[in-house]
């Protein structure tokens, strides 16, 4: 499973940067729901949560943010 999570955001990352947002969000939304127990879980929500930004889609960001924060406390990225 981790190599599959591992897979998907390779591809996240690499529509972050041909500034595909949606998609990038799409991807780390995959991972949360099918791959929850990977610890690439972490950086599909900061993917997530910096997608939404560039996005402008201040509610899904938000939302998005606590529930990295509250399941990784120790997350400083943002």
């Amino acid at each position: 499973k981790d190599a599959l999570a591992r897979h998907e955001l390779l591809v996240a990352d690499y529509y972050m940067r041909r500034g595909a947002y949606l998609a990038a969000a799409n991807r780390g939304k995959y991972i949360v729901e099918f791959y929850r127990d990977s610890p690439l879980v972490e950086q599909a929500l900061e993917i997530m949560v910096e997608s939404y930004d560039r996005l402008g889609l201040s509610k899904l960001k938000e939302d998005t943010y606590q529930v990295l924060k509250l399941n990784f406390p120790q997350n400083t990225k943002f």
